[in-house]
């Protein structure tokens, strides 16, 4: 009796530890600001693109529309006069400007912020109207004195804890806006270089440019054009090197960067347009991701998801049902469990099993060629009892079902 109440507390507490996790779902999606054509060099338009279907919707908002009116963020009222920059053709008065390379989604506004290259102002789409607004008032301290490799905004992110982050074009310091209420921008300071680092961040012809993600322990990752990647502890302002994505042509000039729902980082660029790339931060290595659609050549991406790299929030279950899979006894009491596949095209699959800190502890690939099949999963060599995560892939790495597993000893 005792151990089936030690059982009943722990399962409890493993799938009420799960359910809350699981509020926090991710996003399918990924905001993009895109040329008007494959080819084009012109970053003003939003597109979205589907990351499950990897399908590309048509044109979101031009951001040239003359017939778009930029309000005040603060009183609503329509903005009849804009910041004279000291650059020629930045179009102030357009949404986009002359352009865009910064790009921020937040979730619980549902805005996308952003700042044209060439215009000094913080300004957002509302997405539930499709209205622009701009924050007047407030800069990032460029204005009557734009050089754009050194105080251009071309990199913007909303961290976990709310607030958006940029980091300047030439990497010396750190901006911090609220994206509710009264807006503020608001200077961090002077951003360092650890003493280790071996590339330093201030460059701004050689680390200008990239996009920024966030992690949930505070910390910033900027992934610069010329594909370096820095990590900045929002608090101390130390940015770390950490290296150079691997495995990108020698062409690819990474503009655009955002976390798709299993982890990984997509990264666009504004050169080449034969591939975006899907990056494991775990290594920095990146491997094609082609979207269905044309791939077009994109400045900034944007969305909620970040890199989870703290123990406490490492599985982050995003709940993929199917019929067609079943895992089973659950709990696992004598090292093995079952992986029924019934009714799946045939192919190639992946069965991937992580612990709560997000491990792979197991990954065995497989090929699915009958109506009814199933594959034993022995766990003997982990002494640990405690929850996994049960995923299995299909052949272009998607998940196409979770579960969580229960071990017990």
């Amino acid at each position: 009796m005792k151990k089936n109440l030690r059982h009943l507390f722990f399962l409890s507490f493993v799938f009420s530890s799960f359910a809350a996790i699981a509020q926090q779902e991710a996003d399918h999606f990924v905001y993009a600001v895109t040329s008007l054509k494959k080819e084009g060099t012109d970053w003003i338009s939003l597109r979205k693109l589907n990351t499950q279907t990897t399908q590309f919707n048509t044109i979101i908002l031009n951001g040239t529309d003359k017939s778009l009116p930029i309000f005040d963020a603060l009183t609503t009222n329509r903005l009849e006069s804009f910041i004279n920059d000291t650059i020629s053709n930045s179009n102030p008065q357009l949404a986009f400007g002359s352009g865009v390379a910064a790009l921020a989604y937040d979730k619980e506004t549902n805005r996308l912020f952003y700042t044209p290259m060439l215009v000094d102002q913080l300004r957002y789409v509302d997405l539930n109207t499709m209205k622009i607004y701009g924050v007047s008032g407030q800069s990032f301290g460029k204005t009557g004195n734009f050089q754009f490799y050194a105080g251009a905004i071309s990199r913007m992110v909303i961290a976990p804890d709310g607030y958006g982050y940029t980091i300047t074009n030439d990497g010396d310091h750190l901006f911090r806006f609220n994206t509710s209420g009264n807006i503020t921008i608001t200077d961090l300071g002077a951003i360092t270089d650890a003493a280790t680092n071996k590339e330093t961040i201030h460059n701004p012809c050689g680390n200008a440019g990239g996009d920024l993600v966030a992690d949930d322990e505070n910390n910033l990752y900027l992934i610069t054009a010329s594909n370096h990647i820095f990590k900045t502890n929002i608090s101390t302002r130390v940015t770390q090197y950490l290296g150079t994505i691997s495995g990108l042509p020698q062409k690819f000039t990474a503009n655009g960067a955002a976390v798709d729902e299993d982890g990984n980082i997509i990264v666009s660029s504004s050169m080449y347009t034969d591939s975006y790339f899907s990056v494991d931060p775990k290594t920095w290595a990146a491997t094609p991701y082609k979207p269905m659609s044309e791939t077009y050549s994109s400045a900034d991406l944007a969305n909620s998801n970040v890199l989870h790299t703290s123990p406490a929030s490492l599985v982050k279950l995003n709940t993929v049902t199917s019929n067609k899979i079943k895992a089973y006894p659950n709990p696992v009491a004598n090292n093995e469990f079952n992986v029924q596949f019934n009714n799946l095209n045939t192919g190639n699959y992946s069965i991937q099993l992580t612990d709560e800190f997000g491990s792979e502890l197991l990954h065995k690939k497989i090929r699915v060629n009958q109506s009814s099949q199933t594959e034993i999963i022995n766990i003997s060599g982990y002494d640990a009892q405690g929850f996994y995560l049960l995923r299995v892939l299909d052949e272009s790495n998607k998940t196409i079902f979770t579960q969580i597993m229960v071990v017990e000893r």
